[in-house]
């Protein structure tokens, strides 16, 4: 988990260091080609982990490749790509992900909402409110809709979506696998968009250069191939509870990481804002173990 911390905290500044140099549509399309490559392999070496997925479970797998990774990632690079959306603040928004977690667990999992985890969900959502709309730099918290900001929103959603709904499948699949599949079916819904903008993504592959491609490596080898992997262990050893708490210092990482390498800042609204999701997402957790 510590591994996986460092891995995801870092990639939300290697994303901002790889818009500079493509769009937000290459970005995914090539950070998901670069982990199918390694997916691809691990499936063909490693067959004794499990067969191939039957045809009928092929249109829940392609759900669940769109809201793990073609929604999510298109969504938080799209955001990324506002210069007034820092890593950090993109870190905050997607630390909401308990919080919708916790949503979902009423009509998926059944759960009854306790008090103190109503007001837990109703904490980070008001703090998504604050970032979404006092923390546009030079806002002075005075509304100011940070588009940014509101992108990565469903980025969020996403990521609960496919940790709740992706957990069963832990049953029919290795971890390994599970994302193996649901990330080559990602790439594939991915690719109409690349097709529409062809043009743009032939002049982003001429250009990029090294500055480039190196982030695209990180990100398709390090936070995606290693680090979904690791998650799915996890989820399948601990409640996913438990497992979305470490997700908080990654979010640290990220705030960090921006500052020191991509001299970021934070503003008090985003602070402020970040501080009531990831207080919310406590609140919320502890009172459903109570």
């Amino acid at each position: 988990m510590i591994v996986l911390v460092l891995f995801w905290g870092l990639a939300f500044v290697a994303i901002k260091q790889a818009l500079v140099h493509m769009s937000w549509i290459t970005l995914t399309f090539l950070r998901f080609a670069s982990a199918d490559v390694l997916f691809l392999g691990y499936l063909a070496a490693d067959r004794k982990d499990g067969a191939s997925p039957a045809i009928k479970d092929l249109p829940a797998l392609a759900l669940l490749g769109f809201f793990g990774f073609t929604g999510y990632h298109l969504f938080l690079n799209l955001g990324e790509a506002d210069p007034n959306v820092s890593a950090g603040t993109a870190a905050l928004i997607i630390a909401a992900a308990p919080a919708f977690i916790a949503l979902l667990a009423i009509p998926v999992l059944k759960e009854r909402l306790s008090t103190g985890r109503t007001a837990g969900i109703a904490l980070a959502f008001a703090g998504l409110a604050v970032m979404v709309l006092l923390a546009h730099p030079g806002s002075e918290f005075s509304f100011r809709l940070s588009e940014g900001a509101l992108a990565v929103l469903p980025s969020s959603a996403f990521a609960a979506l496919y940790s709740v709904l992706g957990k069963d499948r832990l049953r029919r699949h290795a971890p390994f696998r599970f994302v193996a599949y649901t990330i080559l079916l990602g790439t594939a819904l991915t690719l109409p968009l690349v097709l529409v903008t062809w043009s743009s993504f032939l002049d982003d592959l001429a250009s990029m250069g090294w500055e480039g491609v190196l982030p695209v490596l990180y990100l398709g080898i390090f936070p995606t191939f290693i680090a979904y992997g690791l998650w799915f262990r996890a989820l399948a050893r601990m409640p996913a509870a438990a497992a979305g708490a470490w997700l908080y210092a990654s979010t640290l990482v990220a705030i960090v990481a921006g500052i020191l390498v991509l001299g970021e800042t934070l503003t008090p609204a985003g602070l402020l804002g970040g501080g009531m999701v990831i207080a919310g997402v406590v609140l919320a957790q502890r009172s459903g173990r109570a």
